[in-house]
């Protein structure tokens, strides 16, 4: 077998293997929806890239307590030397003053200085505050995808009941067409009248008119789904038909109020605000530093750019040190600062026993919202099973020629708004599911 042939194999294998993906991937379950969601909607993105800035901030918060170095060059051109007067005894002029210019032209200096800080508790405090931070930032993140999912499982379900009821419409509108023939061939042999044969084809218009518009409807919801995904929206998006099976209940979590995202970011909110108070008081405590210097410099009459010899006289200096400040009076600012953090720190108590009555509240009205949507749901059940009975017995009378098209159309009709109303209150049971668990926190968990 020559190269050519091995890479036909090896090209056919490759597209082999890429049209299995894409076969593996026909279609979407709620949980595949979720999981790209998380993968590519744009709000999480934007969050997790404010939680890197978090972390950054935390870094820089952190430098504040590493040594300091700091290097630095000067070249300086004096155009006017600086005066000292003296009296004239000193330079032989008795009863005189004289002035004498002090230094030279040129001076070149470079230096290096550290500085450490031995004891701040203003950068210790803001240490604790950044890592507090990223907690925070973290939350933000988990609050986004809770707020995103919640949405996507309400678009995924509002799809899914479009579906069904699009599959209700075309299979009445088969039924209405399967009629038309039959009416067809019975006006035809004067079984029927004119107008019975209108009324299936208004019937059957009227169906065209609903099931375009659901398909719109339907059309336009997929596009928001695929927006709140991230997913290219001439991508083509199959979901998985939920199955049609009786909903006796729904498993209800209890809450748990200290894990919800929301009573999180408060605390957190209010650690922040502790620490803050506690940053703005470290300013009546001491600030100790080590600091250090070393600088070499030159001076010289001559510039270092002209092209006649230089004669420069280099000499060196250092000095190290400790550097203590102590605030003694600044007007009752820190005070006052201080006071402010208690007041937010206040308002955050406010919001986090609002929040515990909200969530209450909301879990209490999901909670009865769902059983009211069960019993519904198992209502509207037996309504479509009755409906569908006498659908099925008018069907065949009007076949026998037992009734007329009225009662036909009648019990259609019956049956198509029951199947409706059943769809409708799938759709609430299962809306009412997703709040229950946004309302207890488990709603990233639970797909």
């Amino acid at each position: 077998m020559n190269q050519i042939s091995y890479k036909i194999i090896f090209t056919l294998f490759i597209v082999t293997i890429f049209r299995c993906s894409i076969v593996a991937q026909e279609t979407f379950t709620l949980n595949d929806v979720v999981a790209f969601t998380l993968e590519n909607n744009r709000e999480i993105k934007k969050s997790m890239i404010q939680e890197k800035i978090g972390y950054e901030v935390t870094k820089e918060v952190r430098s504040t307590a590493l040594p300091q170095v700091m290097a630095s060059a000067n070249y300086i051109n004096n155009l006017l030397l600086p005066v000292l007067v003296v009296p004239g005894e000193l330079t032989g002029n008795p009863g005189e003053v004289s002035t004498l210019e002090v230094g030279l032209d040129y001076n070149t200096s470079v230096a290096l200085s550290l500085e450490q800080p031995l004891f701040d508790k203003s950068v210790f405090t803001a240490l604790k505050a950044a890592r507090s931070s990223e907690e925070l930032y973290a939350l933000r993140v988990k609050k986004t995808k809770e707020e995103v999912v919640y949405r996507v499982v309400i678009l995924y379900y509002n799809v899914s009941i479009f579906d069904r009821n699009i599959a209700v419409l075309q299979n009445n509108l088969n039924q209405t067409n399967k009629l038309l023939e039959i009416s067809a061939v019975q006006l035809e042999q004067g079984f029927i009248k004119q107008v019975d044969h209108d009324r299936l084809n208004v019937s059957k218009m009227n169906l065209e008119i609903q099931l375009s518009d659901l398909t719109l409807a339907r059309y336009n919801a997929v596009r928001q789904l695929k927006l709140m995904m991230g997913m290219d929206l001439e991508t083509a998006l199959p979901l998985v038909k939920e199955e049609d099976k009786i909903i006796e209940s729904v498993n209800i979590p209890a809450i748990s109020q200290e894990e919800l995202t929301d009573f999180k970011l408060l605390s957190v909110q209010k650690r922040l605000y502790e620490l803050e108070k506690i940053n703005f008081q470290s300013g009546y405590f001491p600030k100790l530093s080590l600091f250090a210097n070393y600088a070499y410099n030159g001076i010289s009459n001559d510039s270092f750019f002209s092209n006649s010899d230089v004669t420069t006289n280099w000499y060196d200096v250092s000095s190290i040190g400790l550097r203590l400040q102590l605030s003694i009076f600044d007007g009752f600012r820190i005070r006052a600062q201080s006071a402010q953090s208690q007041l937010r720190q206040q308002l955050v108590e406010e919001s986090i026993e609002f929040t515990k009555e909200q969530y209450n509240a909301d879990y209490a009205n999901a909670k009865e919202k769902l059983n009211q949507s069960l019993s519904t749901l198992r209502t509207r059940k037996s309504s479509v099973e009755l409906a569908q009975k006498v659908y099925d017995i008018s069907q065949k009378s009007y076949s026998e020629g037992l009734s007329d098209l009225t009662d036909l159309l009648s019990a259609e009709t019956a049956l198509t708004t029951s199947q409706i109303n059943y769809s409708a209150a799938l759709l609430q049971v299962k809306i009412s599911e997703a709040e229950i668990l946004k309302s207890t926190g488990k709603l990233l968990e639970s797909y």
